[in-house]
């Protein structure tokens, strides 16, 4: 007969049970003894029949098995110990600090031993190996509350067949159980599970993490539906798990709702969709394939650039900004509406240089697009109260957001410098983003903004002034632009 053999080197019968023992010098001789027998077991080697398995598999299923026992007798234990005052820290507190038990395996066994310690019948089951330290658990879990007499009639209709039921079996079973002694109790819990509906999104390292507790019908039908989506993306060969075609069904799902114009647009006004701003020689580099070189000089490059947005950013509600990849820049140059903005006009693109058309556009392919797209005018005057789309996809741009708190663009009014009231244009220039609480702020004068007479586009465009209080309750009229 051919043996697997694996042995513990170094590691003799004596030095397995100096370790349990330590620190443990009252401990009872009988169960000295006993981790002495288990001791040369341990260091002894795991041999069996390498083609049947014969004696490894049986040696799993025991020790599996006495692990179950182990752990009802240390609940048992425990419920003596406690009972006696005698621990000197929580029972939980002990195992984690003596044993290097995890907090939840603690207070499983304990919270199973002490229901254990009022049902001697489900006690036997778990003493004998025939049921986990998990499912009393999750007995004792799902009775708490419930009167001594419901407990003892449950275990009553369901103890025989425990050993045969899994933790998720024993949940299920407890569930159905509790709904039909308390059915007005279903009602209550639809009513807290609906209250704690809920979608959470945040970021962090460039991705965006999304948690949602959803009511268990809404919840099974939002999953159906992405199980479903999912489905249909895999390819054979592609290699993507289950959690990552759900991934790719939620945006294909959002996707498909926006194209069918069933997004509605933000309280803004602005169109739902993912705002990336880059600077048009950053555009030109990725759109014509040619590398990304290193920054060599930040006083040169960042400081005192001509291009502030030089770099592919995007930001929203959830985040702040998040400089993107060649990778994803390319599909956005792909896929996306391109809008032009004009930051700084001392370094606009004028056109080409030389008299070969197709060897420039290739060298710089997006600024050459741009050149030939429609112009949309960003001073209206007094055509137009309310800003233009393309005004807002401009403010946007220029003032990242709220000029005062930096809330997204999406979150913000367009709010005009010189009122409309008093002879204010709907000009790029004499407009501002505001978030809702700083409109009204400014708009009960506790705020000035004036132009910066700097216009270099790495300053804001406008200068923000604190009103002193005493100047508060009278706003002076704006004179006419």
């Amino acid at each position: 007969m051919f043996e697997y053999v694996m042995g513990m080197d170094g590691v003799g019968s004596g030095d397995v049970t100096a370790s349990l023992v330590a620190g443990a010098a009252d401990c009872p001789v009988e169960v000295v003894a006993w981790v002495r027998g288990f001791a040369a077991v341990a260091a002894g080697p795991v041999s069996g029949d390498v083609v049947t398995g014969a004696g490894l598999a049986d040696r799993v299923t025991v020790l599996a098995r006495l692990r179950t026992v182990l752990d009802a007798e240390i609940a048992r234990t425990l419920v003596a110990a406690q009972s006696a005052d005698v621990l000197p820290h929580t029972a939980a507190t002990h195992l984690q600090r003596h044993a290097a038990w995890s907090g939840a395996d603690a207070s499983e066994v304990l919270t199973a031993g002490r229901f254990a310690a009022r049902h001697r019948d489900l006690a036997v089951l778990w003493r004998s190996g025939q049921v986990s330290a998990g499912v009393v658990a999750v007995i004792a879990r799902g009775l708490r509350g419930v009167s001594a007499e419901v407990e003892a009639q449950f275990l009553a209709a369901v103890l025989d067949k425990l050993p045969r039921l899994s933790v998720k079996a024993v949940k299920v079973l407890l569930a159905r159980t509790l709904d039909l002694l308390f059915p007005h109790d279903a009602d209550a819990r639809e009513q807290t599970d609906w209250d704690r509906r809920s979608l959470v999104a945040t970021t962090h390292g460039g991705m965006t993490m999304i948690s949602a507790d959803l009511p268990a019908v809404e919840g099974q039908a939002v999953m159906a539906a992405l199980d479903a989506v999912a489905d249909s993306l895999r390819v054979a060969g592609d290699r993507t798990t289950a959690a990552q075609r759900r991934a790719d069904a939620l945006i294909t799902l959002v996707n498909a709702a926006h194209a069918h114009g069933d997004v509605p647009t933000t309280r803004a006004g602005l169109p739902v969709a993912t705002t990336i701003t880059v600077g048009i020689a950053e555009a030109d580099r990725v759109a014509a394939g040619k590398p990304k070189t290193p920054t060599t000089d930040l006083t040169q490059d960042v400081v005192h650039t001509r291009d502030p947005r030089a770099v592919a950013t995007t930001s929203s509600d959830h985040g702040g900004a998040v400089t993107l990849g060649d990778a994803a820049l390319r599909f956005a140059l792909c896929t996306g509406t391109h809008t032009g903005v004009l930051i700084d006009d001392r370094h606009q693109f004028v056109g080409n240089t030389t008299d070969d058309s197709t060897t420039a556009d290739s060298g710089r392919p997006v600024s050459s697009a741009l050149t030939r797209t429609r112009v949309q005018p960003l001073a209206v005057g007094r055509a137009f109260r309310l800003a233009t789309p393309a005004q807002r996809v401009a403010l946007a741009v220029r003032d990242r957001g709220c000029v005062l708190c930096q809330r997204p663009p999406a979150q913000c009014q367009t709010h005009h410098v010189t009122d409309w009231a008093a002879g204010g244009r709907t000009d790029l220039d004499n407009l501002v983003l505001l978030c809702w609480t700083h409109h009204r702020h400014v708009e009960l004068n506790r705020w000035t903004l004036t132009r910066n007479p700097d216009t270099a586009p790495d300053q804001p465009h406008w200068l923000i002034t604190p009103v002193p209080r005493h100047q508060w309750k009278r706003r002076p009229a704006h004179p006419a632009a």
